[in-house]
């Protein structure tokens, strides 16, 4: 492959390792997960104290932040995941428990930094396209393995914020995604994944259910005219509604991605996408009328009705 092409390709692993969520890694304990919106409309009150819930959790953001890597882990790391023994990285596991890096560390630092290493291997031809693909295939089975003890089947509340995490048709990294994925459950948000999503598909889900806010991860400009295909469709889907938010390596470019796809926000930051979204959403509730109100709260309970 040319210059061009790996330089290109770079873009992508710098995507897969998780430029979404490197801003934020906060360590809540809650967790709600949801496959489904089903989020009811709320009230004014009800989401301001939600962005309000929001703000404090940024507040909190510095501690969650990571200590320095340890750089000789992250190679052994690195080959324990492109060896044909998958069982040199559980040999790994004492040294990792001695050096106190929890399974939250590991997946919100380690392996991305992994991942990372990865993508300069194959770009420097350091190693060839079957290691990487075997390595990635490694961190993403531990990653959904760890993730696990995050997961549940716990309903989505009124309380809880419900976000649509949306990986474009076509988008390679997906081992960012369920980094982020993780990283919002821990924080006590509701999150449905859609992993190759397309915008009919999008249209149809916004159809059947609700969402606080919608991000979705782009890891190169030459992906954005479909990601505004994908924008629009939500905000179709929503009658305008959903918050859209864009985020991923491409936002590294020097390029005016909103204009490009005329989402509501582009960040690497999620909970700052879901703090925007439920201050416009609480905004727009208190310009309504008291009739508009009344018109709303009847539809909707004649909708539970039916």
């Amino acid at each position: 492959m040319d210059s061009a092409g790996r330089g290109s390709a770079c873009a992508q692993f710098r995507a897969m390792s998780g430029d979404w969520c490197r801003v934020w890694a906060g360590r809540g304990s809650g967790m709600r997960d949801s496959q489904h919106g089903g989020q009811s409309e709320r009230s004014s009150e009800e989401l301001t104290a939600l962005a309000r819930t929001v703000v404090a959790r940024l507040a909190t953001r510095a501690a969650g932040m990571p200590r320095n890597l340890d750089p000789a882990l992250v190679m052994a790391m690195l080959r324990a995941v492109g060896s044909t023994d998958p069982s040199q990285f559980e040999a790994l596991r004492p040294e990792i428990r001695r050096a106190r890096i929890s399974d939250v560390d590991l997946v919100d630092f380690y392996f991305p930094a992994v991942a990372r290493q990865l993508g300069c291997d194959w770009a420097d031809d350091r190693c060839g396209w079957a290691d990487v693909s075997i390595g990635m295939a490694r961190l993403q089975s531990m990653v959904h393995q760890i993730g696990r003890d995050w997961a549940s089947n716990a309903t989505a509340t009124r309380e809880t914020s419900s976000v649509l995490v949306v990986l474009p048709d076509g988008e390679q990294h997906s081992f960012g995604v369920q980094v982020l994925v993780g990283q919002l459950r821990r924080q006590g948000v509701s999150v449905h994944l859609q992993i190759g999503a397309r915008p009919d598909g999008l249209r149809a889900l916004m159809k059947q259910r609700r969402y606080d806010c919608a991000l979705i991860s782009v890891g190169c400009e030459e992906r954005l005219e479909f990601c505004r295909k994908l924008v629009k469709s939500l905000k179709d889907g929503s009658n305008g509604r959903l918050w859209v938010a864009v985020g991923g390596a491409v936002l590294d470019r020097s390029i005016d991605v909103l204009a490009l796809t005329m989402a509501d926000m582009a960040t690497q930051d999620p909970m700052q996408a879901l703090a925007r979204a439920h201050y416009n959403a609480g905004q727009r509730l208190r310009s309504r009328t008291s009739e508009e109100l009344a018109a709303l709260v009847a539809g909707k309970e004649w909708l539970e009705a039916t």
